[in-house]
């Protein structure tokens, strides 16, 4: 793949998945939620955090040089961010159901 092309890609994939993870935090504390698996990430030590980083890191790379154009890649970036989006949604609203039934 041409480096460019990659590096557009990966680009589109960490601005998204930043847009993702301000969005959820601002989400949860918009409608009363407790952003729980952010406070969880957040009390990892250092090696922990470095290790998810670098994981993170691997999969929008291997996505990225995955794609067979740009347009589908930034399509399958978007569309992957969204559904991140939805999982982490779904996650709080199972955790704020669960404390509330105990």
């Amino acid at each position: 793949m041409n480096p460019a092309k990659f590096a557009l890609l990966l680009g589109v994939g960490l601005l998204s998945f930043l847009f993702v993870v301000s969005l959820y935090v601002v989400w949860t504390r918009i409608v009363g939620l407790d952003p729980t698996l952010a406070q969880r990430c957040a009390k990892f030590s250092l090696p922990g955090r470095a290790t998810l980083a670098l994981v993170s890191g691997v999969l929008l790379g291997t996505a990225s040089l995955a794609a067979p154009n740009v347009e589908i890649g930034i399509a399958g970036m978007v569309m992957l961010a969204a559904s991140t989006f939805a999982a982490l949604m779904l996650f709080e609203l199972a955790q704020q159901r669960e404390r509330a039934a105990s």
